[in-house]
């Protein structure tokens, strides 16, 4: 099974999405959800519940696992979706943050394109999925050539 070092998150209110611009790279400059590296002996769970709150100020109240973002079969990131939390937003050294809605995130050429392949079917799936990209170059570099979902996600998020 391939490692699976990061974490994504889809915040939600209010039919729009928070996304982070990015000050470094990878995507520097481009839009992208709040995420960022699992710690030793961290769950995905807890990673993406640190993630937000050092890049935004945000606490989650609850999260919903979706699966697995992967590139390549090389890599990936487990995607959560949350619409629960408290706190108010703090900008972070990671980029600027700023709420957006879905019409945006999919007409964007700012958004990182992955984003904008995942977003629909992470928000219709009520259980985990693969979420397999397949990029031209190595891990998520170059053109993206390909999309599935693979229904039987053997990843968790405990």
């Amino acid at each position: 099974m391939m490692k699976i070092n990061y974490v994504h998150c889809f915040i939600t209110q209010d039919q729009q999405f928070l996304m982070l611009r990015r000050n470094k790279p990878p995507f520097k400059n481009m839009w992208n959800c709040v995420g960022g590296k699992l710690m030793p002996d961290e769950t995905p769970r807890e990673a993406v519940i640190r993630e937000v709150k050092e890049e935004t100020g945000l606490d989650l109240q609850s999260v919903q696992f979706k699966g697995v973002a992967t590139w390549n079969q090389a890599g990936g990131m487990y995607i959560f979706v949350a619409d629960q939390f408290t706190g108010d937003l703090t900008e972070c050294a990671e980029g600027a943050l700023a709420w957006k809605s879905k019409e945006w995130i999919m007409e964007s050429p700012e958004v990182v394109s992955s984003i904008r392949t995942i977003l629909d079917d992470v928000l219709a799936t009520n259980v985990p999925v693969e979420y397999a990209l397949f990029y031209t170059g190595a891990e998520y570099d170059g053109d993206l050539w390909k999309y599935e979902m693979y229904r039987n996600c053997e990843y968790y998020d405990s």
